[in-house]
């Protein structure tokens, strides 16, 4: 390295420190002269997961601030921050824990050191729904002069957030804990009549926006989504929404092919192919789309676009480029009931998706769900990563997952000649399931059971 000019290594620096700040450690623990020669790369990408890692990393920065014995260095700049309240082994939300009091403290003013030049910010939370609405939150009462990326994740729902005020009014970055939360279930139920809207810090650089949260199939409205979005981002071109819980996705459905339409990014009239019953117990993940699986399905369902009544959940102007859709995680059953499974987001639905994927002009994005608890810690990290590695990350369909996607499967159709072989088999399956469901009612009704 001595025979490379200063100028190729700093360089070389710029473009190796865009992992989740291996690199950059590394390059601190070579030499005095390579530590102060990649000095300003060194925070260029971080990756803090958890609270014993956010804890070291604020101490770190409150070591490093100018003293009277010490004097004032150039602080090092952060592009590109992740952020996961839990480590990787207990991000879960079926864990059930209580965040440490000083958590938003901690997670505020590691914000506001990288606030001025970060640009990609991805924050997962696995908290409890209060806690969860009061650290994005606060996360999200920071300005963000230079932000052109965010992602955020959460078991809530948007309108639990609690009502954004100025940081400073909640004092120091060291006072502001999870106490907080306690006001959120309060905030959370002010509705859109109620006496003071909602209002957020817009960021006029937000480009791109992933909203990873509980939508409860957006039975109570869709005014909380609107504003959030409108408000938040004025300036949006790519927006995407990962549903993480399992309610009423024939709704959202009926809201987006509505809106899709109105935008010019969908037809309004998809074809979309009834479910049938024999060919959902052999294949019950196969699509279907068109040949032979469409003949056998019977003539398609045409679905109208409804009329937009509601507030708005994409952007009405022409800037979007881009709108992706990760539906809610369904269970790979073996049956199908109209009623229970509209709840769940039945594969009827899931077909919905799929037919205003086709149909769309190319602006429409829907992402297949590949683990049972949706938009998870290991997709965000991989998702973040390609960004910085220059790949699409959450904005594109081509990620390569080891786990086959679970609401909509691309399974290929079964050779000729197979078709007899699995309707036999289905028929066997039934013919088991009747026999052992009477052995156990007569079980039942014998007196010594």
């Amino acid at each position: 390295m001595e025979a490379c000019p200063i100028e190729l290594q700093l360089l070389i620096f710029s473009f190796a420190c865009t992992d989740d700040g291996s690199t950059g450690r590394s390059l601190s623990l070579v030499s005095r002269a390579f530590y102060e020669l990649s000095y300003p790369y060194q925070w260029n990408s971080l990756a803090i997961r958890g609270y014993p890692q956010a804890v070291a990393f604020a101490k770190l920065l409150y070591s490093l601030q100018p003293t009277a014995f010490s004097p004032p260095r150039v602080p090092r700049a952060i592009h590109n921050l992740f952020v996961s309240t839990r480590t990787e082994h207990a991000a879960h939300d079926n864990i059930i824990g209580e965040p440490p009091d000083a958590w938003v403290g901690v997670l505020c003013s590691i914000l506001r050191y990288a606030a001025p030049t970060l640009q990609t910010l991805s924050i997962v939370c696995f908290e409890s729904t209060r806690d969860c609405a009061a650290i994005l939150s606060h996360a999200l009462r920071v300005r963000y002069p230079a932000l052109t990326e965010l992602t955020i994740r959460g078991r809530c729902m948007v309108r639990r957030f609690p009502r954004p005020t100025p940081i400073e009014e909640v004092g120091s970055s060291d006072s502001v804990t999870v106490d907080d939360r306690r006001q959120s279930d309060k905030l959370g139920e002010a509705k859109e009549g109620g006496d003071k809207p909602r209002t957020w810090q817009p960021i006029p650089t937000l480009r791109r926006l992933h909203i990873a949260c509980t939508f409860q199939g957006m039975t109570l409205g869709t005014h909380a989504e609107h504003t959030f979005i409108s408000e938040l981002a004025p300036e949006l071109t790519h927006l995407r929404l990962s549903v993480l819980d399992l309610w009423g996705s024939r709704r959202i459905a009926e809201i987006l092919h509505a809106e899709c339409a109105e935008n010019g990014m969908a037809d309004p009239l998809l074809e979309v192919f009834p479910v049938n019953t024999l060919a959902h117990l052999t294949h019950p993940l196969q699509p279907i789309g068109n040949g032979a699986n469409a003949a056998a399905a019977g003539d398609p369902d045409v679905r109208v676009a409804k009329r937009v009544t509601w507030d708005r959940v994409l952007p009405s102007t022409n800037q979007l480029e881009l709108f992706a859709f990760q539906p809610p995680p369904t269970e790979s059953l073996d049956f199908y009931c109209s009623c229970c499974m509209d709840v769940r987001g039945d594969r009827d639905v899931m077909r919905v998706f799929e037919a205003l994927a086709r149909g769309s002009d190319g602006r429409f994005l829907l992402v297949p769900c590949c683990t049972r608890e949706g938009y998870g810690f290991s997709e965000a990290l991989a998702d973040w990563l390609g960004r910085m590695g220059g790949s699409q990350g959450c904005w594109g369909a081509d990620r390569q997952d080891s786990e086959p996607p679970v609401a909509v499967d691309a399974a290929r159709t079964p050779p000729h000649g197979e078709e007899a072989l699995d309707v036999a088999r289905a028929r066997r399956k039934q013919r088991r399931a009747s026999s052992l469901q009477s052995i156990k009612s007569a079980l039942q009704k014998a007196k010594f059971w």
